[in-house]
């Protein structure tokens, strides 16, 4: 299993907490009107997981500051040891810093050099209802600014989800997010942000989670706790597309809002653990090969022992 703000620039910042939280726009807005006003904050992340390394990995992240504060996935950027932050309007910022983390949400705050960012409302997610109209903008699989629609499937404890965690809210959307949808963000029709994602679950389809932005807008106003290094050589990786009913097609994965930049290799988020899951680890995971004679049975360190032996390990 895996399950793995917008602030009105015209109100000062001091007032964000106050003022444009919550701000609502009163009627209903088109699918394209929505995504119109939603596209410019949302960004895509690349992350390198060493020197000289390029992007491995990628996933979304949403503005909630107009001074450069912006929130993701937490897994998308934890173990990236370089980072880089790209926007729809072609304007890219390789210098990036770690702020608050919600480890148990699977969300974090990342800050850039920028000023005057766009950004739209935030809607209070306890309104929303099941059934209430969705979309999400994202990069999955490596697509980016893709839009998908739904509704809100149901708003849960994460305690309800297994391998979700404890103690906080999820929002249960049906809208599509495939691989390296985390990060993006669920937008209501009114055109607030609702949520953003961070997993799904693997045994169905359409079982996707997202976290209430409002509940974690606090991450941005703790002080930077790590700088990312310069992602000025990442670049996006190559999308493949199979033809439709071709033979040789590879099947589509069902563990959606990984981060991965491939769908044959997704991130694995600590929030939502699929270390458990047989099914997962069959559709996820690579041919690995023990060379171990007259055994039967591994325990842990057995098996370490055996793997770290194995060259391709």
């Amino acid at each position: 299993m895996r399950v793995s703000v917008f602030f009105n620039a015209r109100f000062a910042l001091p007032l964000f907490a106050t003022v444009s939280l919550f701000a609502q726009t009163p009627e209903a807005l088109s699918t394209d009107q929505i995504v119109d006003k939603a596209y410019p904050s949302v960004a895509l992340v690349l992350a390198g997981r060493g020197p000289g390394q390029a992007a491995n990995s990628l996933g979304a992240a949403v503005v909630v500051r107009p001074n450069g504060i912006l929130l993701t996935a937490y897994h998308v950027v934890k173990d990236a040891y370089s980072l880089q932050v790209r926007f729809k309007s072609g304007e890219v910022f390789d210098q990036v810093q770690l702020l608050g983390v919600d480890a148990r949400r699977d969300i974090a705050a990342i800050r850039i050099s920028a000023g005057a960012l766009p950004v739209i409302p935030i809607a209070i997610a306890a309104q929303a209802k099941a059934g209430d109209a969705v979309a999400v903008v994202s990069h999955p699989a490596s697509l980016q600014w893709s839009v998908s629609t739904g509704v809100v499937a149901a708003s849960r404890l994460a305690d309800e989800v297994p391998g979700a965690g404890t103690g906080y809210r999820l929002i249960q959307f049906t809208a599509p997010a495939s691989s390296g949808s985390s990060g993006g963000v669920l937008i209501d029709t009114r055109g607030n942000a609702l949520g953003l994602i961070v997993g799904s679950l693997t045994g169905g389809q359409n079982l996707n989670f997202a976290v209430p932005i409002d509940s974690v807008l606090g991450l941005g106003e703790m002080a930077a706790t790590k700088s990312f290094a310069n992602g000025s050589t990442l670049s996006p990786p190559a999308t493949t597309v199979a033809a439709v009913n071709s033979p040789s097609a590879p099947p589509i994965p069902s563990n959606a809002s990984n981060s991965s930049a491939t769908p044959e290799a997704p991130e694995k988020s600590d929030l939502l653990t699929a270390s458990k899951d047989r099914e997962f680890i069959l559709r996820n995971f690579k041919t690995m090969y023990v060379d171990a004679q007259r055994a039967q049975y591994f325990k842990a360190d057995q098996l370490k022992a055996a793997l770290g032996r194995n060259k391709d390990f």
